[in-house]
């Protein structure tokens, strides 16, 4: 939230009479702007103030927790209130800290009781998947991972991390397995410790695969070898998911 203020400052002329100088404020072309205003009676002057919502900000319904309007939360905080954990966007290092944080506040507060893990997101950098994959396999929770919307890339991963018998995924959701994704520029030495390099994460995320499905190596690599779009009931057959719900 950008706050903005706009002060007006009032001169009496020689003839009596009122005039305003002049004005200052910061005001963004793209700001939802809403005005409130009080007197400042001991200096004579009118303060406005104007809150403006950048045109980037997310807007997340706020939900009521009591009776009154006052006692209001953001929806995550809301979920998270109820141990469940959201992830709607690509994971990038920054989502995989907030969800690592949020699983060990969980468990910190109880480590007997389960944890729900809502799942939507295109994939991530491999780093930040292992991160939480690191997080979900250390947690004393159960958890409880559901797929919804895509599950695509190394986010099918997550969704095969959850507890066995508490992997679920909607009626419609889509699953895609692939190859991790990589680019590199430079010299040919420099190229070839980056692909070395992806190589490496591949095989750490078959490997974990292989932990959550039953499958062999050779099998998993030849799921991924090229983009491979699966429903619940293929899914389930890996070993990737148990029921749907």
């Amino acid at each position: 939230m950008v706050a903005i203020t706009v002060v007006s400052s009032l001169v009496r002329t020689a003839n009596g009479r009122q005039q305003l100088p002049h004005s200052r404020a910061l005001i963004s072309s793209t700001a939802a702007l809403r005005p409130t205003s009080r007197t400042w009676k001991n200096c004579g002057r009118k303060a406005v103030s104007v809150e403006a919502r950048r045109a980037s900000d997310p807007i997340v319904p706020p939900v009521i927790t009591g009776r009154r309007s006052e006692e209001a939360t953001d929806l995550m905080t809301y979920l998270l209130q109820n141990r469940i954990i959201f992830i709607g966007s690509r994971i990038t290092d920054q989502v995989c800290t907030e969800v690592v944080a949020k699983i060990m506040a969980l468990e910190a507060v109880n480590p007997k009781a389960e944890i729900k893990m809502y799942i939507n997101s295109q994939g991530g950098t491999g780093y930040a998947i292992v991160g939480i994959l690191d997080a979900m396999r250390n947690c004393k929770c159960d958890i409880s991972t559901v797929g919804f919307g895509m599950v695509a890339s190394n986010a099918s991963v997550l969704l095969a991390a959850g507890t066995k018998g508490k992997r679920f995924t909607m009626p419609n959701t889509r699953i895609l397995l692939c190859q991790p994704y990589g680019g590199a520029m430079g010299s040919a030495e420099e190229v070839n410790i980056q692909a070395a390099e992806l190589n490496r994460t591949m095989k750490v995320l078959v490997r974990y695969l292989m932990d959550f499905t039953g499958m062999s190596s050779d099998e998993i690599e030849q799921e991924i070898d090229r983009d491979n779009f699966m429903g619940p009931k293929r899914a389930i057959e890996m070993g990737i998911m148990d029921a749907v719900i």
